[in-house]
């Protein structure tokens, strides 16, 4: 699986911590429903993650849970993405990068990248990264 987050996968993301969490604390929607104030068909909705619900319902359905949104920067799994895992070869252990520090990954030891054997997904992360964290400029 590629860990390459884009919008439309957030409120699904979301929903499937919230639908854990509930049945961790052994709760059926009505509760949160009741908890949080809404109905019962928008608890439903944001544990799809339903396009459209809006976040003061993901707030509601959050606190009635008793949890706290944590934002963080997207992290990377080196371990999807051949070239980024090469680049680590002398650091065992490192389970996931933070995106920036992925992005100066590949910036600080671009002459050790073999970019014709880059699988696309890969590309596609380095594209993203350099879009987003790299203000649309790889420095190699």
């Amino acid at each position: 699986m590629h860990n390459a987050p884009e919008p439309l996968l957030l409120p699904h993301r979301i929903g499937n911590a919230l639908r854990a969490e509930r049945k961790r604390l052994g709760l059926t929607q009505a509760d949160v429903a009741r908890r949080a104030r809404l109905r019962r068909q928008k608890i439903i909705q944001i544990e799809q993650g339903a396009p459209g619900v809006a976040i003061a319902a993901y707030a509601a359905a959050m606190q009635a849970l008793g949890l706290e949104p944590e934002l963080r920067p997207a992290r990377v799994d080196p371990a999807d993405y051949p070239q980024l895992k090469r680049l680590l070869w002398n650091q065992p252990g490192i389970e996931t990068l933070d995106e920036r520090d992925a992005l100066a990954l590949y910036e600080r030891h671009w002459d050790m990248v073999d970019a014709d054997r880059m699988p696309p997904h890969e590309r596609a992360l380095l594209d993203r990264l350099v879009r987003i964290h790299g203000h649309g400029i790889l420095h190699v």
